[in-house]
């Protein structure tokens, strides 16, 4: 490499074209992270230079450069590896300074700006009188603006981006400067002479050009972190087309124009989309997810373009770029397709159903499945079902979703190994998978996790909404009944016994069937999923609290719902009627999410799950790490506040007293006759509440003792 330290006069006197690639990014520069800043470094040179005859030149970066072979009558070539957003800014500034120049009077200044943005008309037409010339998707821009020195189009986005935004930017910057303390056109030489000598002579660049070994991709690499930071899709067109121009020259520009911008090209895959806690780039989550399926391993966010070069572009068994070319675009096709799949279609209501459970991992599996031409639209339905109903399952049984990442790539390799039977192996794998951490709820878990636990402050709403919704759709379908739900229809939970019962309810029998007090024994009910529905609009506050006969009447006659007309048939709505509502919507749910082949091979059984029937104390759970002594026990509904304390011995103490077990502790805060324990007392993991039943699950407990 050869470093020279060259000011704008030097950098663009000759008669040069710098080009740039037309695989590189478009121009991304900013107003206020990149215009304003130059323009205050240009009025913070001009300044000194107003008192400081001798003022040093002014930095603005580097530029990396690659001189190109030309015949001898040909302008000089240089194609720019790094520095394309700076040289593209430099060229907008110096052409807005030269057109205001020229409006001002002040002639001679206007010309020899010029000769800084194009080159001499006796030697160059057509686009090479333009000293850069910038990528495939700003040339038509870049044209206009510098053609008619200003009279080309102009931002229509309130002037924040793009290359006619950037000139019009600077070229007003520059006639307010000039005309500052009531100058006018007529006396402003001076001071467009004075701009001229510091933009030519004052502002400076590092000009790195290569030399022959010297590897350009490399260096891009190394240098790319400068401006605006790169994607890691940025870097892979460039690494994929720097070695295309190697493989093919001639057919880089149709690969580009043809194949990558259709695709690549769009602005969809550089919009923001939420993943977890963070919006990335599509392109970037595409990315991950395509090495994720192609390599069968996962590849973090922050080695994405490592991976890439290292895994795919450097693997022994590499493929031809423009073969490399095509895949990728196609199957970024295929991903950006599923937004538009039919929503009450399998597929389509499983994109809804996963964007609800937040949760992406398993992306690059379904991009497996779509992208193969092995896998039929039948079995790949079947699949899709299979993988939805294990993530529902395991949702409604709070089962923990961490070891998601592993799991997909075990799927992966399982699914890649027989594609034509891609859904035998999902649904064998998942029902082979036995540890907490992985396995299928059967019917008798999701069952019992329904039916004894609070539904509503346990599941998130929008979840709740998601499994009543489906109800809601199989309740249709059975009564040959056109759903009246749209698929982005807004729904909100509703609690048919409201959390405020007393006020309008008649209250319940003196005691509930267990000995304890029946009003405690109402509020158990009240957030189970039996007490739940959906209303596409929020009740009037007065109706929802209302008495059961008034409340009974609105949703008849402003529901068109079936979940919402087969309660409104109902005469008494009580402890009884939860129950049995409870029941069936948990036999529904069980039917809609299909239920595991409850495949079992003896000799795949874990040692922990041969011990299901052991009977699991606290001290099992200190012993294995899963709690710790001294740790805090905190009831799972904050109606009670009183904690439980973990002792050495295994024991729970509860205002100073101790117990043996966590349902004699639950029973003491409670005051009922009897507590399922395991359930009751939670313990904070990562920032939620998780059960001690789930604590016990992990030890290979899968039954309550």
């Amino acid at each position: 490499m050869k470093p020279s330290t060259l000011t704008l006069q030097e950098l663009f006197q000759p008669n040069v074209r710098y080009l740039v690639p037309l695989y590189q990014r478009p121009y991304v520069w900013q107003r206020s992270r990149h215009w304003e800043p130059l323009w205050q470094d240009v009025l913070a040179v001009l300044d000194r230079h107003r008192t400081d005859a001798a003022t040093r030149g002014h930095f603005l970066g580097a530029v990396v450069v690659e001189q190109e072979p030309t015949a001898i009558e040909e302008l000089d070539r240089r194609l720019v590896i790094d520095g394309q957003q700076r040289l593209t800014t430099l060229q907008l500034l110096l052409a807005a300074a030269s057109a205001q120049a020229d409006e001002d009077g002040a002639e001679r200044v206007g010309r020899l700006l010029r000769k800084l943005v194009r080159n001499d008309e006796d030697l160059a037409s057509d686009d090479a009188r333009f000293k850069v010339w910038p990528t495939n998707a700003d040339r038509d821009e870049f044209v206009a603006v510098l053609e008619h020195d200003g009279a080309g189009p102009t931002a229509a986005n309130g002037g924040n981006d793009g290359i006619a935004a950037a000139y019009d930017f600077f070229r007003a910057s520059i006639r307010r400067w000039a005309r500052e303390d009531g100058a006018d056109a007529a006396t402003t030489g001076p001071r467009h002479e004075e701009l001229r000598a510091v933009l030519a002579g004052l502002l400076q660049v590092v000009s790195i050009n290569l030399e022959p070994g010297d590897d350009a991709q490399v260096i891009f690499e190394t240098l790319n972190a400068r401006g605006t930071p790169l994607l890691a899709m940025d870097l892979v067109k460039n690494a994929i087309f720097h070695r295309a121009e190697r493989e093919a020259p001639d057919a880089v520009d149709q690969l580009h124009r043809e194949v990558w911008e259709p695709e690549l090209g769009r602005t969809y895959w550089r919009e923001p989309q939420r993943q977890g806690r963070l919006n990335r780039p599509r392109a970037e989550l595409f990315l991950m997810h395509w090495l994720t399926m192609r390599l069968r391993k996962q590849v973090p966010a922050t080695e994405l373009f490592v991976r890439f070069r290292e895994d795919v572009l450097d693997a022994s068994a590499a493929p031809s770029m423009q073969e490399l070319i095509g895949e990728l675009c196609a199957d970024a096709g295929t991903m950006r397709a599923f937004d538009d799949l039919a929503p009450d279609s399998t597929e389509g209501m499983f994109f809804r159903r996963l964007a609800v459970l937040d949760t992406t991992t398993l992306l690059p599996l379904v991009l497996l499945l779509f992208r193969s031409r092995e896998v039929t639209a039948t079995r790949r339905a079947r699949a899709v079902a299979a993988l939805e109903s294990w993530l529902v399952r395991r949702m409604l049984c709070s089962l923990t979703t961490k070891n998601y990442n592993n799991l997909v790539v075990d799927l992966l390799k399982e699914v890649a190994a027989d594609l034509e039977h891609a859904d035998d192996r999902i649904v064998a794998l998942l029902d082979r998978w036995e540890l907490p951490t992985s396995r299928w709820p059967r019917d008798d878990e999701v069952t019992r996790c329904l039916t004894t636990r609070y539904a509503y402050g346990w599941i998130a709403q929008r979840r709740l909404v998601m499994v009543l919704d489906a109800v809601e759709r199989r309740r249709c379908a059975s009564a040959k009944t056109e759903s009246m739900l749209k698929p982005d229809a807004k729904l909100s939970l509703e609690h048919v016994m409201p959390q405020d019962w007393r006020d309008h309810w008649p209250p319940p029998d003196d005691r509930a069937p267990d000995g304890g007090d029946a009003g405690l024994a109402r509020d158990e009910l009240l957030h189970h999923l039996g007490n739940l529905t959906l209303v596409t609009g929020s009740l009037n506050a007065s109706l929802s609290n209302a008495a059961w006969e008034t409340k009974r009447t609105d949703l008849a006659q402003h529901s068109l719902l079936m979940l919402n007309k087969e309660l409104a048939q109902l005469e008494r709505w009580d402890e009884a009627a939860i129950r049995a509502r409870e029941t069936s919507l948990t036999q529904e749910i069980c039917a809609i999410w299909m239920a595991p082949p409850t495949y079992r091979a003896p000799a795949e059984r874990s040692a922990a799950s041969q011990r299901a029937n052991y009977r699991w104390t606290i001290g099992d759970l200190i012993e294995a790490g899963k709690l710790t002594v001294g740790e805090r026990l905190d009831p799972f509904s904050s109606r009670w506040t009183q904690q439980a304390v973990v002792g050495e011995d295994g024991t729970l103490e509860v205002a100073g007293e101790l117990y043996r077990t966590p349902s004699a502790a639950a029973k003491r805060v409670t005051g009922r006759v009897a507590e399922q324990g395991w359930r009751f007392w939670v313990v904070e993991r990562d920032g939620k509440p998780v059960e001690l039943d789930v604590l016990r699950q992990e030890l290979g407990a899968e039954d309550p003792d």
